[in-house]
């Protein structure tokens, strides 16, 4: 009599080579596993150290406000507290003016991007300069102006920490925030402030600009930068101040792209909100870090102590670099021109 068990075994064993025949022909038809099953690759984390790193001689800040009746003189001053580096702390540090986008006149819409300058080692004055939509912008540089040196003179003189303002300014810059500085910058030796070392203009609108920027010094480092998805104000900003400072080496002076990129999750998006906090309604990422965090810290070290100059100036890789994805691929890095150039194919910015 046959054996029931071995029976079934066997006529399973018959039909197994043509069953794996056909389940390997319907995977071959459906096709590799489709990429949004599989984990996403994530954004680049802050760096360690370096230009926009997390390596802070700083473990905090104090902020200091200063109202006036029409409010469009009004100003906050950040120093760092909290000394973390190797011996003594010191007593004076860097200054930066960080001058506003239209309409983002509080500190929290850039509250991160205070808070790392001021635990990198700056005391950054942010001056309000505009209260509303009726605000006239040919006020804007001179309300900060005004704002600027009323915080230097009435600094308290029994702060721990103070501006050294002999290693002059650096300011930093978004939106009209740009035309803004570029015209504070022109006017600083009329006006006795001290003097600009270096801008970041980013993503710089194009009007209320001073006809003539010949007051800016040659030797001020400038970085100009356009997102590839703002459509906001896109390159037109930079091309009107590239015009303007002809006179700044291209030595000194760097014409900037940046990309969004999704090839991960989050995708990273270079639209007109990059640099503003939470509270800007935009995330803090890579574009920040790697982006516009690194090059304001990068012409600031450049500018006063002669160092990360290859972070701040030149093509370099360690300037254009926006860091890695989790799986290897590196971020799409920023482009760097000394001429304007021409629209990146298929750009959105506005002006392409």
């Amino acid at each position: 009599m046959e054996n029931p068990l071995r029976a079934t075994t066997s006529k399973t064993a018959s039909l197994r080579g043509p069953l794996l025949i056909l389940i390997t022909a319907l995977a071959m038809l459906a096709g590799p596993i489709p990429s949004a099953l599989a984990a996403a690759p994530t954004p680049p984390a802050q760096p360690a150290a370096g230009p926009g790193g997390a390596d802070y001689l700083w473990s905090g800040s104090t902020v200091r406000s200063v109202t006036f009746s029409d409010h469009t003189k009004d100003y906050w001053v950040f120093a760092p507290t909290g000394w973390q580096g190797s011996g003594g702390a010191p007593s004076t540090v860097p200054l930066v003016t960080l001058v506003h986008g239209w309409l983002g006149d509080d500190p929290k819409y850039y509250e991160d991007w205070i808070d790392h300058l001021t635990r990198k080692g700056n005391v950054v004055i942010f001056p309000r300069y505009q209260t509303s939509a009726l605000t006239l912008p040919r006020t804007f540089a001179g309300n900060s102006i005004y704002s600027i040196k009323h915080a230097l003179a009435n600094y308290p003189a029994d702060a721990a920490v103070k501006p050294d303002t002999s290693k002059g300014m650096t300011l930093i810059a978004h939106s009209w925030g740009g035309p803004t500085a570029a015209n504070i910058a022109n006017r600083w030796s009329a006006e006795g402030l001290p003097r600009p070392n270096a801008i970041l203009f980013t993503e710089p609108y194009d009007r209320s600009l001073d006809s003539s920027l010949s007051g800016i010094p040659s030797t001020t480092k400038i970085d100009c930068l356009v997102g590839d998805e703002d459509t906001t104000v896109g390159r037109t900003g930079c091309d009107a101040i590239w015009d303007l400072t002809g006179h700044i080496p291209t030595t000194n002076r760097n014409y900037m792209w940046m990309f969004s990129d999704a090839h991960g999750s989050p995708a990273l998006t270079a639209d007109h909100r990059v640099p503003t906090s939470n509270n800007g309604q935009a995330e803090v990422d890579a574009l920040d870090w790697y982006g516009i965090w690194k090059l304001g810290d990068a012409l600031r070290d450049c500018a006063v102590y002669g160092t990360h100059c290859d972070y701040a100036l030149g093509g370099t890789a360690h300037q254009t670099s926006l860091g890695t994805w989790s799986d290897g691929v590196p971020v799409r890095p920023m482009t760097v021109s000394t001429t304007k150039p021409a629209c990146p194919a298929g750009s959105g910015a506005k002006g392409c």
